[in-house]
Protein backbone atom coordinates (compact mmCIF):
# COMPACT_ATOMS: atom_id res chain seq x y z
CA UNK A 1 0.00 0.00 0.00
CA UNK A 2 1.00 3.63 -0.88
CA UNK A 3 1.09 6.31 1.91
CA UNK A 4 -0.59 9.46 0.64
CA UNK A 5 2.45 11.28 1.04
CA UNK A 6 4.20 8.74 -0.93
CA UNK A 7 1.71 8.62 -3.93
CA UNK A 8 2.51 12.52 -3.93
CA UNK A 9 5.72 12.10 -3.85
CA UNK A 10 5.66 9.84 -6.66
CA UNK A 11 3.31 11.84 -9.23
CA UNK A 12 5.27 14.91 -8.90
CA UNK A 13 8.51 12.98 -9.83
CA UNK A 14 6.73 11.14 -13.07
CA UNK A 15 5.20 14.52 -13.89
CA UNK A 16 8.89 16.39 -14.20
CA UNK A 17 9.97 13.74 -15.87
CA UNK A 18 7.11 13.80 -18.30
CA UNK A 19 7.89 17.36 -18.46
CA UNK A 20 11.72 16.99 -19.06
CA UNK A 21 11.02 14.57 -21.76
CA UNK A 22 8.64 17.01 -23.37
CA UNK A 23 10.81 19.99 -23.25
CA UNK A 24 13.69 17.94 -24.58
CA UNK A 25 11.14 17.18 -27.55
CA UNK A 26 9.84 20.36 -28.03
CA UNK A 27 13.84 22.10 -28.52
CA UNK A 28 14.33 23.34 -31.51
CA UNK A 29 16.55 21.09 -33.68
CA UNK A 30 20.13 22.82 -34.38
CA UNK A 31 19.31 25.25 -37.37
CA UNK A 32 22.01 27.57 -39.62
CA UNK A 33 21.89 30.95 -40.43
CA UNK A 34 21.40 30.40 -45.01
CA UNK A 35 24.38 32.59 -45.28
CA UNK A 36 27.99 32.04 -43.05
CA UNK A 37 30.79 34.39 -42.69
CA UNK A 38 34.37 32.68 -42.50
CA UNK A 39 34.57 33.69 -39.02
CA UNK A 40 31.41 31.40 -38.30
CA UNK A 41 33.25 28.30 -40.37
CA UNK A 42 35.91 28.55 -38.24
CA UNK A 43 34.25 28.66 -35.10
CA UNK A 44 32.53 25.55 -36.05
CA UNK A 45 34.96 23.22 -38.24
CA UNK A 46 35.25 20.88 -35.10
CA UNK A 47 31.87 20.90 -34.55
CA UNK A 48 30.74 16.64 -35.20
CA UNK A 49 27.25 17.45 -36.65
CA UNK A 50 29.19 20.21 -39.70
CA UNK A 51 29.74 18.66 -42.61
CA UNK A 52 31.71 21.10 -44.89
CA UNK A 53 31.54 20.42 -48.81
CA UNK A 54 34.09 21.47 -51.30
CA UNK A 55 32.17 21.75 -54.19
CA UNK A 56 34.88 23.53 -56.26
CA UNK A 57 36.85 20.82 -58.94
CA UNK A 58 39.30 18.59 -57.76
CA UNK A 59 42.20 19.91 -58.47
CA UNK A 60 41.33 23.41 -56.68
CA UNK A 61 40.85 21.64 -54.04
CA UNK A 62 43.93 19.41 -53.92
CA UNK A 63 45.83 22.65 -53.90
CA UNK A 64 44.30 23.99 -50.78
CA UNK A 65 40.74 24.04 -49.15
CA UNK A 66 39.04 24.45 -45.40
CA UNK A 67 40.41 21.70 -43.55
CA UNK A 68 38.37 18.51 -42.96
CA UNK A 69 36.23 19.56 -45.89
CA UNK A 70 35.08 16.52 -48.59
CA UNK A 71 34.95 17.30 -52.56
CA UNK A 72 32.35 16.62 -53.81
CA UNK A 73 32.70 19.04 -56.85
CA UNK A 74 29.65 20.17 -58.30
CA UNK A 75 30.89 19.42 -62.34
CA UNK A 76 30.77 15.47 -62.46
CA UNK A 77 29.18 14.62 -59.43
CA UNK A 78 25.72 12.86 -60.36
CA UNK A 79 24.28 14.35 -57.10
CA UNK A 80 24.30 17.45 -58.73
CA UNK A 81 24.37 17.45 -62.02
CA UNK A 82 21.87 14.86 -63.57
CA UNK A 83 20.49 15.98 -66.77
CA UNK A 84 17.56 14.71 -69.09
CA UNK A 85 17.89 12.04 -71.57
CA UNK A 86 18.19 14.50 -74.56
CA UNK A 87 19.14 17.86 -73.55
CA UNK A 88 21.10 19.68 -70.66
CA UNK A 89 18.10 20.42 -68.49
CA UNK A 90 19.37 19.55 -65.02
CA UNK A 91 17.25 17.01 -62.96
CA UNK A 92 17.18 15.51 -59.60
CA UNK A 93 18.65 12.46 -58.99
CA UNK A 94 17.84 9.14 -58.30
CA UNK A 95 16.86 7.74 -55.48
CA UNK A 96 19.96 5.30 -55.74
CA UNK A 97 22.06 8.03 -56.64
CA UNK A 98 20.85 10.01 -53.84
CA UNK A 99 21.46 6.84 -50.79
CA UNK A 100 24.56 5.79 -52.41
CA UNK A 101 26.14 9.65 -52.01
CA UNK A 102 24.53 10.66 -49.08
CA UNK A 103 25.86 7.39 -47.35
CA UNK A 104 29.80 7.42 -49.07
CA UNK A 105 30.19 11.02 -47.79
CA UNK A 106 28.92 11.01 -44.18
CA UNK A 107 25.78 13.39 -44.95
CA UNK A 108 22.83 12.07 -42.88
CA UNK A 109 19.70 14.58 -41.97
CA UNK A 110 21.07 15.11 -38.69
CA UNK A 111 24.35 16.87 -40.12
CA UNK A 112 24.84 20.77 -40.66
CA UNK A 113 25.90 20.63 -44.16
CA UNK A 114 28.53 24.12 -45.47
CA UNK A 115 28.83 24.22 -48.89
CA UNK A 116 31.94 25.67 -50.21
CA UNK A 117 32.06 27.12 -53.95
CA UNK A 118 34.66 28.73 -55.84
CA UNK A 119 33.07 32.58 -56.50
CA UNK A 120 35.68 33.65 -59.29
CA UNK A 121 32.91 33.35 -61.76
CA UNK A 122 29.37 34.86 -60.91
CA UNK A 123 26.80 33.88 -61.04
CA UNK A 124 27.80 30.12 -62.31
CA UNK A 125 29.72 29.34 -58.90
CA UNK A 126 27.54 30.53 -56.31
CA UNK A 127 24.35 29.20 -58.36
CA UNK A 128 26.71 25.73 -57.92
CA UNK A 129 26.05 25.99 -54.41
CA UNK A 130 22.08 27.31 -54.19
CA UNK A 131 21.58 24.18 -56.86
CA UNK A 132 23.21 21.95 -54.60
CA UNK A 133 21.52 23.04 -51.65
CA UNK A 134 18.02 22.35 -53.60
CA UNK A 135 19.17 18.72 -54.27
CA UNK A 136 19.76 18.17 -50.71
CA UNK A 137 16.41 19.98 -50.28
CA UNK A 138 14.72 17.12 -52.72
CA UNK A 139 16.38 14.80 -50.89
CA UNK A 140 15.09 15.05 -47.49
CA UNK A 141 17.15 17.87 -45.87
CA UNK A 142 15.14 20.74 -43.91
CA UNK A 143 16.54 23.76 -45.43
CA UNK A 144 17.67 25.15 -41.65
CA UNK A 145 20.49 22.49 -41.86
CA UNK A 146 22.02 23.84 -45.25
CA UNK A 147 23.95 26.90 -45.66
CA UNK A 148 26.65 28.55 -47.80
CA UNK A 149 29.84 29.92 -47.19
CA UNK A 150 29.76 34.01 -47.63
CA UNK A 151 32.05 34.88 -50.22
CA UNK A 152 32.70 30.79 -50.94
CA UNK A 153 36.60 29.70 -50.96
CA UNK A 154 38.26 32.77 -52.23
CA UNK A 155 36.56 34.68 -48.91
CA UNK A 156 38.55 32.00 -46.57
CA UNK A 157 41.86 32.21 -48.52
CA UNK A 158 41.67 36.12 -48.58
CA UNK A 159 41.19 36.27 -44.26
CA UNK A 160 44.09 33.80 -44.20
CA UNK A 161 42.55 31.30 -41.99
CA UNK A 162 44.12 27.51 -42.07
CA UNK A 163 44.11 25.77 -45.55
CA UNK A 164 44.88 21.87 -45.81
CA UNK A 165 46.01 19.97 -48.62
CA UNK A 166 45.22 16.58 -46.86
CA UNK A 167 41.96 14.68 -48.45
CA UNK A 168 39.04 14.46 -45.91
CA UNK A 169 37.91 11.52 -44.56
CA UNK A 170 33.80 11.34 -44.36
CA UNK A 171 32.71 11.37 -41.58
CA UNK A 172 31.19 8.41 -40.09
CA UNK A 173 27.06 8.70 -39.37
CA UNK A 174 26.21 7.79 -36.09
CA UNK A 175 23.85 4.91 -35.38
CA UNK A 176 20.90 7.65 -34.78
CA UNK A 177 21.29 9.44 -38.28
CA UNK A 178 19.64 8.60 -40.88
CA UNK A 179 19.78 8.41 -45.04
CA UNK A 180 16.73 10.45 -46.68
CA UNK A 181 14.22 7.45 -47.78
CA UNK A 182 11.68 9.86 -49.28
CA UNK A 183 12.07 12.98 -51.19
CA UNK A 184 10.82 15.92 -51.21
CA UNK A 185 9.04 17.69 -54.07
CA UNK A 186 6.89 19.87 -52.51
CA UNK A 187 9.20 23.18 -54.08
CA UNK A 188 8.96 22.19 -57.10
CA UNK A 189 6.55 22.59 -60.10
CA UNK A 190 5.71 21.52 -62.87
CA UNK A 191 5.78 22.90 -67.02
CA UNK A 192 1.87 22.34 -67.21
CA UNK A 193 1.32 23.98 -63.85
CA UNK A 194 3.42 26.88 -64.57
CA UNK A 195 1.03 27.70 -67.23
CA UNK A 196 -2.08 28.04 -65.33
CA UNK A 197 -0.03 30.24 -63.47
CA UNK A 198 0.13 32.95 -66.36
CA UNK A 199 -1.30 36.47 -65.80
CA UNK A 200 -1.71 36.00 -62.37
CA UNK A 201 0.42 38.59 -60.99
CA UNK A 202 -2.79 40.32 -59.27
CA UNK A 203 -3.80 37.43 -57.48
CA UNK A 204 -0.21 37.15 -55.86
CA UNK A 205 1.54 34.31 -58.26
CA UNK A 206 4.45 36.06 -59.51
CA UNK A 207 6.43 33.81 -61.83
CA UNK A 208 10.43 35.10 -62.08
CA UNK A 209 13.08 34.75 -64.80
CA UNK A 210 16.22 34.39 -63.28
CA UNK A 211 18.27 34.54 -66.47
CA UNK A 212 19.55 37.87 -67.53
CA UNK A 213 18.10 40.79 -69.01
CA UNK A 214 19.21 40.09 -72.32
CA UNK A 215 17.73 36.75 -72.33
CA UNK A 216 14.72 37.66 -70.93
CA UNK A 217 14.12 40.11 -73.77
CA UNK A 218 14.67 37.29 -76.18
CA UNK A 219 11.92 35.81 -75.43
CA UNK A 220 10.46 34.36 -71.83
CA UNK A 221 7.18 32.81 -70.28
CA UNK A 222 4.21 35.01 -70.83
CA UNK A 223 3.77 37.08 -67.68
CA UNK A 224 7.10 36.14 -66.07
CA UNK A 225 9.09 39.02 -64.63
CA UNK A 226 12.73 39.67 -65.15
CA UNK A 227 14.84 39.11 -62.14
CA UNK A 228 18.10 37.94 -62.97
CA UNK A 229 20.39 35.55 -60.73
CA UNK A 230 23.55 37.64 -60.82
CA UNK A 231 22.25 40.51 -58.72
CA UNK A 232 22.14 38.73 -55.38
CA UNK A 233 25.71 39.05 -54.73
CA UNK A 234 28.41 41.85 -54.89
CA UNK A 235 31.24 41.59 -57.43
CA UNK A 236 33.27 39.32 -54.53
CA UNK A 237 30.08 36.86 -54.34
CA UNK A 238 29.34 38.07 -51.52
CA UNK A 239 25.93 37.57 -50.69
CA UNK A 240 23.52 41.47 -50.54
CA UNK A 241 21.88 41.92 -47.11
CA UNK A 242 18.51 40.87 -46.74
CA UNK A 243 16.91 43.90 -46.77
CA UNK A 244 18.76 44.97 -50.14
CA UNK A 245 17.34 41.22 -51.88
CA UNK A 246 13.80 42.02 -50.44
CA UNK A 247 14.28 45.87 -51.89
CA UNK A 248 15.07 43.81 -55.39
CA UNK A 249 12.33 41.58 -54.97
CA UNK A 250 9.74 43.87 -54.41
CA UNK A 251 10.60 46.40 -56.98
CA UNK A 252 10.51 43.14 -59.55
CA UNK A 253 6.99 42.46 -58.37
CA UNK A 254 5.42 45.68 -58.51
CA UNK A 255 2.02 45.81 -57.00
CA UNK A 256 1.25 42.23 -57.05
CA UNK A 257 0.15 41.28 -53.28
CA UNK A 258 2.63 38.27 -52.93
CA UNK A 259 4.53 38.18 -49.70
CA UNK A 260 6.77 36.13 -47.21
CA UNK A 261 3.33 34.19 -46.26
CA UNK A 262 0.75 34.57 -49.05
CA UNK A 263 1.00 34.00 -52.45
CA UNK A 264 3.16 31.72 -54.84
CA UNK A 265 6.76 32.32 -56.54
CA UNK A 266 7.44 30.36 -59.33
CA UNK A 267 11.43 30.71 -60.42
CA UNK A 268 13.09 29.01 -63.64
CA UNK A 269 15.88 29.97 -65.91
CA UNK A 270 17.33 27.96 -68.59
CA UNK A 271 17.97 24.68 -67.25
CA UNK A 272 17.02 24.79 -63.61
CA UNK A 273 20.61 25.99 -62.23
CA UNK A 274 20.66 29.60 -62.18
CA UNK A 275 16.81 29.71 -61.12
CA UNK A 276 17.74 28.49 -57.29
CA UNK A 277 19.29 31.55 -56.88
CA UNK A 278 16.45 33.22 -55.75
CA UNK A 279 14.55 29.94 -54.72
CA UNK A 280 17.66 29.98 -52.29
CA UNK A 281 17.20 33.79 -51.37
CA UNK A 282 13.85 33.83 -51.00
CA UNK A 283 13.08 31.21 -49.15
CA UNK A 284 16.28 30.19 -46.99
CA UNK A 285 16.90 33.71 -46.22
CA UNK A 286 14.32 35.48 -46.45
CA UNK A 287 12.24 33.19 -45.25
CA UNK A 288 9.34 32.79 -48.26
CA UNK A 289 7.31 29.80 -47.76
CA UNK A 290 6.06 29.16 -51.23
CA UNK A 291 8.43 29.71 -53.84
CA UNK A 292 8.51 26.90 -56.25
CA UNK A 293 11.68 26.17 -59.06
CA UNK A 294 10.70 25.12 -62.19
CA UNK A 295 13.59 22.48 -62.68
CA UNK A 296 12.93 21.70 -66.08
CA UNK A 297 12.98 25.78 -66.63
CA UNK A 298 12.93 27.81 -70.44
CA UNK A 299 14.45 24.63 -72.29
CA UNK A 300 11.49 22.32 -71.25
CA UNK A 301 9.31 25.54 -71.73
CA UNK A 302 10.40 25.54 -75.40
CA UNK A 303 10.40 21.37 -76.01
CA UNK A 304 7.08 21.40 -75.71
CA UNK A 305 6.03 24.00 -78.07
CA UNK A 306 4.47 26.27 -75.26
CA UNK A 307 4.05 30.50 -75.65
CA UNK A 308 6.63 32.71 -75.46
CA UNK A 309 6.71 36.73 -75.39
CA UNK A 310 9.26 38.23 -77.07
CA UNK A 311 11.68 39.06 -78.68
CA UNK A 312 11.78 42.59 -76.68
CA UNK A 313 13.49 45.82 -77.91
Amino acid sequence: MIMPWRFVSLMASLLSTIRSASAHEDEPSPRLPAVVSTTWLSENLNNPSVVVVDLRESQAYAAGHVPASISLPYQGTALWTSKGPDNETLIMPSAEVIAKTLSENGLGTDRLVVFVPDATTLPLHMAMATRAAATLRYAGFAIRKLTILDGGYPAWAAAKLPVSTVVAAAKPLPKQSSIPSKTDMSFLIERVDVRARIGKAAEGVVIIDARGAADYRAGHIPSAISLPGNTIWNTAGFWKPAGDLQDLFEAAVGTSPVGKHKGEVIVYCWVGMLATTWVYALSNVLGYENVKLYDGSFEDWLKYGEAVMGPEA
